[in-house]
């Protein structure tokens, strides 16, 4: 049978064989506690955190406690976790334990990261485990667990003390950011004023990265942080989670000759889902077919942007990194105030008006995480063949990953 002539329900039942079958993994799931599933009970609390005026990090703070705390104590809420990740399909995902804020206090936030992940992994009792290598995916999978590995996406924890990754990397840290939106001591972020790539400090961050064998990720750098990291590094290069900027046009997507670096020196490229990066201004019409505004995009809208990259650098260096699909996104309406975390009079996240990031625009059939199986599908309705597809879903992140981790 032809993939081109597939029907809806034939090209489902074949991608759920595949994440059966196969290892995928998603090289940026949303957090596997912050960002996972949401029980009734924690749709309520977070409407409420909501109604008090939380922000966005509050609310995300009290829905990981309230989820470790009862997956620990509930048989109700631990199967509701796990039927989440089997609905997706998903082997092993990279998963965020700092993303952004106030600089000063980025090592405690880290650390705290550490802590809360180790006490869910614990309260779930063997069903998930930490991954450091390739090997411990592939043993998951035969296992029928489910795996994280670590990352951060911004490099300020390290602060000054480059002897930091040896310490993040006996925790189980395996990929690193140089930055987030916004400049840091090691390079530029994506939205900052001007580009001037990577620092001498960067440099020699990037060096203990690949002497520690963990993945440099560019994915927020901007365009000379990205190919200067390329270029200092002896090792691969990830974007974990990006789309492709001449589809879109949106500052925090890489152009053409950024990805194609990134995959000439054996990289991997991982296509997020999140629509404000991956749709031009004013969107493409394809959403609003369904019923849905503008800025909301369609599982279409990210094949486009596998197809792009896939034509661009080859099929061996793709894959995805969803970074979307948070329930608490969907069950909330949210304002600009509540996105900001304006802190000490500053927004260490750094989106600006015409980045037009917004929580309540998603991608339609992959509102939340566990709908994972309906983009494979989409990517075999759109003609690519199941090899291929078997590759970008899981295949091609796996080999990077053995190749720079071990």
């Amino acid at each position: 049978m032809s993939t081109k002539t597939m029907t809806e329900k034939e090209a489902l039942e074949r991608a759920q064989r595949i994440h059966a079958e196969h290892i995928v993994i998603d090289s940026m799931a949303p957090h596997f506690i912050t960002e996972w599933v949401l029980t009734p009970p924690m749709v309520e609390l977070a409407k409420k955190l909501q109604l008090e005026g939380k922000t966005r990090s509050a609310i995300r703070s009290v829905m990981a406690n309230y989820l470790i705390e009862h997956c620990a104590s509930e048989p109700e809420t631990r199967e509701a976790y796990l039927a989440y990740w089997r609905r997706a399909g998903v082997t092993a995902c990279n998963n965020t334990l700092f993303g952004s804020g106030q600089p000063g206090n980025a090592w405690e936030s880290l650390m705290d990261g550490f802590g809360r992940a180790g006490q869910m992994v614990k309260a779930l009792g063997g069903a998930l485990v930490q991954a450091n290598s390739a090997a411990d995916i592939k043993r998951a999978h035969q296992e029928g667990r489910c795996a994280v590995f670590y990352n951060v996406q911004n490099a300020e924890p390290i602060g000054d003390k480059l002897e930091r990754v040896d310490t993040l990397y006996g925790l189980g840290l395996r990929g690193m950011q140089l930055t987030y939106n916004l400049r840091t001591r090691f390079g530029e972020g994506c939205l900052e004023k001007n580009d001037g790539g990577l620092s001498r400090f960067g440099e020699a961050l990037v060096q203990k990265l690949n002497q520690r064998r963990m993945m440099v990720d560019v994915s927020h750098g901007s365009p000379r942080t990205a190919s200067d990291a390329v270029a200092a590094s002896n090792m691969p290069v990830i974007a974990s989670h990006t789309a492709a900027r001449a589809i879109s046009g949106h500052a925090r997507a890489l152009s053409d000759d950024v990805l194609k670096a990134i995959a000439d020196r054996g990289g991997y490229i991982g296509v997020l889902m999140l629509p404000a990066f991956l749709l031009p201004p004013g969107g493409d019409g394809r959403a609003a077919k369904f019923g849905k505004p503008t800025g909301w995009a369609t599982l279409d809208t990210v094949v486009d942007h596998v197809l792009h990259i896939v034509n661009l650098v080859g099929a061996d260096h793709v894959g995805i990194g969803t970074d979307w699909g948070k329930p608490y996104y969907s069950s909330l309406t949210w304002a600009p105030t509540m996105v900001s975390e304006s802190t000490s009079g500053f927004d260490w996240v750094g989106w600006r008006p015409e980045d037009r990031f917004d929580p309540n625009m998603q991608v339609l059939d992959m509102e939340t995480w566990d709908k994972w199986p309906n983009l494979t599908a989409a990517m075999l309705r759109r003609g690519l063949p199941e090899e291929t597809v078997v590759k970008i879903v899981g295949g091609n992140f796996l080999r990077t990953f053995r190749e720079i981790c071990g």
